[in-house]
């Protein structure tokens, strides 16, 4: 067989096997990639989402069970240190510790920590929930605030006259209207403005974009736009206008955070 001979077979070869994509084709697998990715994507990151919402409310509702357990231990009373903080994850996780299903407490997987909390493990006992104030305040303490720093000034060392008060599971007149345990929005941002109850002036990383999840007193766990919360009994000083805030809801336990 001859060079040319076998040149020409190897070329019809090619032809027939291994032409090579034009630029149009090209264009158009790229295309078609592009497409799939912007339909698959987001499908993805919806599911993910979701994925950890749901491990939220499950821990949300094993929260629940812990609370359930520890007023019936303690003749229908919910948790007081006579700590004006004891909302914050640091305290309230300390009582109902023994209720709770144990992983560490510190863990990442523990009930206590939502799967979308960026903060690290070691940053606020990695507690992503907080413990609603007006469970350990008169409905007439929370009705007597003058504006948002009454937690810290009106609790302070310096006012004993207003000291935390024990709160019974038969004070909660509205058991399906009334938060117990919420996300705190501070945990799940990095750069937060303000606390729990605003979505409306935030900045950084927002999980549920304005939303969170709530743990009602009767133990039914739902996911709610921040803005369904009835506001604060007081303006805040710094803005003109009252922010939802289940802390600070009128009347406390004998009122209702939503409609």
């Amino acid at each position: 067989m001859s060079f040319s001979n076998l040149e020409r077979k190897v070329s019809l070869a090619k032809s027939k096997y291994g032409r090579g994509f034009s630029l149009l084709e090209l264009l158009v697998v790229v295309s078609i990639i592009a497409v799939l990715a912007a339909t698959l994507v987001p499908i993805y990151m919806n599911a993910k989402r979701s994925a950890a919402r749901s491990k939220c409310q499950s821990n949300l509702r094993q929260i629940a069970n812990a609370f359930e357990l520890y007023t019936s231990d303690h003749s229908g009373c919910y948790p007081n240190l006579d700590n004006q903080y004891l909302w914050s994850g640091f305290y309230w996780r300390e009582p109902i510790r023994d209720y709770v299903a144990r992983s560490k407490s510190d863990d990442k997987n523990s009930v206590l920590s939502c799967p979308s909390d960026p903060t690290p493990p070691g940053i606020y006992a990695a507690t992503s929930y907080a413990y609603s104030a007006s469970f350990y305040m008169t409905p007439d303490q929370v009705n007597a605030i003058e504006n948002s720093d009454y937690i810290r000034a009106k609790f302070a060392a310096t006012n004993p006259k207003l000291p935390c008060a024990t709160i019974k599971t038969s004070m909660v007149k509205f058991g399906k209207k009334k938060v117990l345990v919420a996300e705190y929005w501070t945990l799940h941002s990095e750069n937060p403005k303000v606390g729990w109850y605003d979505d409306l002036e935030t900045t950084g990383n927002d999980p549920w974009s304005g939303s969170r999840n709530y743990l009602f007193a009767d133990g039914h766990v739902v996911h709610l736009e921040t803005k369904r919360i009835h506001p604060a009994v007081s303006p805040v000083v710094s803005r003109p206008r009252s922010l939802p805030d289940i802390n600070l809801t009128c009347d406390g336990v004998a009122g209702k955070d939503v409609d």
